[in-house]
């Protein structure tokens, strides 16, 4: 009988003390100025759009993977079969991208270095770049949802918005910056389902 009440008691401590750091948290999140959250979170947005799209079309000529993944996009927009190892998402998002911007699916995108004179390239590059660009703002809300803290959610967006890497491959048409937005909005989805809960 003892340990039961022993057990049964650490539950019922266990149990408040979680409640009592819930209640903590949520105080803090009214405490926190609505103005001063959309402020920050508007400033990181701004800032992700000023460096994911600044000079997006540079270079003008086929980069590195692009050779690849415009050519399957081609494919999708010409419905040309062809295998390949990766699912086919990515590239038959790329091929919409490219459909609904213009491209006409006859850029051959043989090897890294072709240029792209006369060639609507650029719906493929921006739309893969708005994706991308989606990764800072869902960061913020991961840890935000999470800590309920600014310094925590603004440290957390900043970390991948000045990452040289992920930069760059968000501004190529890529499956990089598809995958990521899915992975992370897969995230997002979690924790606003996990709060909702609350």
């Amino acid at each position: 009988m003892a340990p039961d009440s022993h057990k049964k008691r650490k539950a019922d401590r266990n149990s408040s003390s979680i409640s009592s750091v819930d209640k903590i948290f949520m105080k803090y999140r009214r405490c926190e100025s609505s103005t001063v959250w959309w402020g920050v979170f508007g400033t990181i947005c701004l800032l992700t759009a000023a460096t994911r799209f600044y000079k997006v079309s540079e270079p003008e000529h086929v980069v590195w993977d692009e050779t690849h993944f415009g050519k399957f996009g081609s494919w999708y927009i010409n419905r040309t079969f062809f295998f390949d190892v990766h699912p086919p998402l990515g590239k038959m998002l790329i091929g919409a991208f490219g459909y609904l911007t213009g491209y006409d699916g006859m850029f051959p995108f043989v090897k890294p270095g072709d240029s792209y004179e006369g060639v609507n390239y650029l719906g493929m590059r921006v739309c893969c770049t708005a994706m991308g660009a989606c990764l800072v703002p869902f960061a913020f809300i991961i840890v935000w949802e999470m800590t309920f803290s600014l310094p925590a959610a603004t440290l957390a967006s900043s970390l991948i918005l000045f990452d040289i890497g992920l930069l760059t491959l968000n501004q190529y048409i890529l499956l990089d910056p598809i995958l990521l937005f899915f992975i992370m909005g897969s995230v997002v989805g979690m924790v606003k389902f996990h709060a909702q809960k609350k």
